[in-house]
């Protein structure tokens, strides 16, 4: 089942905004930094189980599993104990752990967005030739003023025009109609 696009995109903003306090704990070398660290490893965990995300699910094991293997004594890479530098090698891992986790949200973000843009790209199109033929006006457009008329009004147009039936095909394909009609919503506000 595909999510709302743009509750993705709020999720991700989140976690990036809990993973920026993380780093500057990291940065300020905060004795506090461990315990955030790891609820932050949870929190983004959770998100990718609930999502039915495996892979990024596995990273973020992945990662946890290297700092606890370091925290019981032992080098996750060497499988060997360590006799000295247990907090230097628990940094040193924890940086990697951080990086790695910032990709993968860098990555989600990217990804998300440009679904969004490459959206919203197409339905300012169909606006703008909306306009120019005369079924849309200044009138009518600022009769959109919720989300039920807006969606009204894009059914009705997909009914009625076999173009914008095809491109309502084509976004439907990458987003759900609820992210079509915040979509519409904001290129309407930035026309009135």
């Amino acid at each position: 089942m595909q999510e709302l696009i743009h509750f993705t995109v709020q999720k991700i903003k989140e976690l990036l905004e809990h993973f920026n306090e993380v780093q500057a704990l990291y940065l300020s070398k905060s004795f506090d930094f461990d315990a955030r660290f790891d609820i932050f490893l949870n929190e983004v965990l959770e998100y990718f189980r609930t999502k039915g995300n495996t892979s990024h699910e596995s990273e973020v094991l992945k990662v946890m599993n290297m700092i606890a293997t370091v925290k019981r004594g032992f080098n996750p890479i060497k499988m060997e104990k360590i006799m000295s530098g247990r907090r230097e090698l628990l940094g040193g891992f924890s940086f990697n752990g951080i990086e790695s986790i910032y990709d993968i949200l860098m990555e989600i973000d990217a990804k998300e967005n440009k679904k969004l843009d490459d959206a919203e790209e197409l339905i300012s199109g169909v606006i703008v030739s909306l306009y120019q033929n005369g079924i849309l006006n200044d009138e009518k457009l600022k009769e959109m003023n919720s989300v039920p008329k807006i969606e009204s009004f894009w059914n009705s147009l997909v009914e009625q025009n076999a173009a914008i039936s095809g491109i309502n095909k084509k976004l439907r394909l990458s987003i759900i109609p609820e992210d079509i009609f915040i979509i519409l919503e904001k290129v309407f506000l930035k026309l009135i």
